[in-house]
């Protein structure tokens, strides 16, 4: 069998990955994590997102978290088994020094954000409404 190629054919072609494309880009953006978004320790913080400054929630997305003069890229993302937890490969960079890290994300049905990190790191945050 002897496909021809013409022009037309290419433009069509180049047309349908054109829509592949956007489809599959629209389709990861709407797989956001549940634990992505603002969090905060303290509720009154919430108006300050994405603002720079003290008391500024921190962000935490599947590409990075990121918080006042440190920020974490995500290595690796595993389900843990249990319902909306997830344990976190992560490579940061604090204040000039870069280490590597390990914590679990928990959303509990309160809309709230339990992490527990192998440095010992330990926070209960409140998701900012957007």
């Amino acid at each position: 069998m002897v496909l021809k190629v013409t022009r037309y054919s290419i433009s069509v072609l180049q047309k349908v990955i054109a829509t592949l494309v956007l489809t599959t880009a629209t389709a990861q953006a709407a797989d956001a994590p549940l634990w992505e978004g603002h969090w905060s320790g303290n509720a009154n913080w919430c108006e300050r997102a994405g603002d720079v400054g003290d008391e500024t929630p921190t962000y935490y997305g599947k590409d990075g978290l990121f918080g006042m003069e440190w920020s974490c890229d995500v290595a690796k993302v595993q389900e843990t088994g249990l319902p909306n937890s997830w344990v976190l490969n992560l490579d940061c960079l604090d204040a000039g020094y870069s280490y590597q890290e390990q914590m679990m994300l928990l959303v509990t049905h309160e809309d709230r954000l339990l992490i527990l990190g192998e440095s010992g790191v330990n926070e209960n945050l409140v998701r900012c409404k957007k």
